[in-house]
């Protein structure tokens, strides 16, 4: 068995997580977990949302699919773990852009975990094959080659993800995360996990299908290395912890473009709330400047967050 840290890492690794925010006071602590997991509405430009953005769904083509490999795939499903229906099911809420290609987020993701952790054992060259196929045929153009292509690399990196975790066992810290340097040991692994993603998937595919994943796993080891440092005061222990939490605001949200639009929008709000103008009117142009840069859906899961508060 895995020591108890590694699996922490496998579950990151996975997106089997949640995230935790950890607000704390001198005198009080309370935790807040917020699903991360969350169907979105995507709006990647202010005052230019998407209220129907496309997806594999809406564009998937059944009378496309070569009759002759879905024969073939019917009859085997048997010996094979999947159907036709079973790849349009698990890939369908993955989101296209304007100009038909897939759009690497935690969304897509979780289809791509949909599609594969269940029957990645059962799968080999020639079935990982058979599953390529139907996807480019019932999604004809670029947006099943790339879909076939992500489906393919990533089947690769949970077998090397997979022998990664056995071979790295020995490293895993006995610790069990009591200093700093077990909690380093862990994020060195992490990282290590992190590069066999990109020799796997690409770095720039890897960095946005992991982006919310690798933004929770480094607010968690920030956040333990915080806890056991010894050499800060507690003053400085709850600054320190405000801005962990504000990095992690900057990188986790599972919305559309999150980092880039997030940024413009406080760069946006400090110049209202630098302005001449009573608190009144400020409160106002914030609002205002809120709804402009996300959609009513997005807004609803950004509550918590209260982006609006001067």
């Amino acid at each position: 068995m895995l020591k108890r840290n590694l699996v922490i890492l496998t579950i990151i690794s996975a997106c089997i997580i949640t995230t935790i925010f950890i607000v704390s006071n001198n005198d009080t602590q309370s935790v807040k977990v917020l699903s991360n997991n969350m169907s979105q509405s995507d709006g990647s430009h202010p005052n230019n949302f998407e209220k129907h953005a496309a997806t594999i769904a809406t564009k998937w083509q059944w009378s496309k699919i070569n009759t002759k490999q879905t024969i073939a795939t019917e009859e085997n499903k048997k010996s094979l773990p999947f159907t036709a229906k079973f790849v349009y099911e698990a890939l369908k809420a993955v989101k296209l852009d304007d100009h038909g290609n897939v759009i690497h987020d935690h969304n897509a993701l979780l289809s791509l975990d949909e599609a594969l952790l269940r029957i990645q054992s059962k799968l080999d060259a020639e079935s990982l094959s058979t599953l390529q196929a139907i996807i480019k045929d019932g999604l004809p153009g670029k947006a099943g080659e790339q879909t076939a292509k992500i489906v393919g690399d990533y089947y690769y990196y949970l077998e090397a993800k997979d022998e990664f975790s056995q071979t790295s066992e020995a490293l895993a810290n006995t610790e069990v995360h009591q200093s700093v340097g077990a909690v380093e040991n862990d994020e060195l692994l992490y990282a290590e996990l992190q590069a066999l993603r990109d020799v796997h998937l690409g770095s720039e595919v890897s960095s946005g299908l992991f982006r919310v994943s690798d933004a929770d796993a480094q607010y968690m080891f920030n956040s333990m290395k915080l806890d056991l440092d010894q050499n800060l005061s507690e003053e400085e222990k709850e600054q320190t912890r405000l801005e962990i939490q504000e990095q992690h605001i900057q990188r986790s949200v599972n919305i559309s473009d999150w980092p880039d639009r997030y940024s413009a929008f406080q760069d946006a709000k400090h110049k209202i709330l630098a302005a001449s103008l009573d608190e009144e009117e400020k409160q106002n142009q914030v609002t205002q400047l809120l709804r402009s840069y996300f959609s009513s859906d997005e807004l609803k899961r950004i509550t918590h967050l209260s982006l609006d508060q001067l």
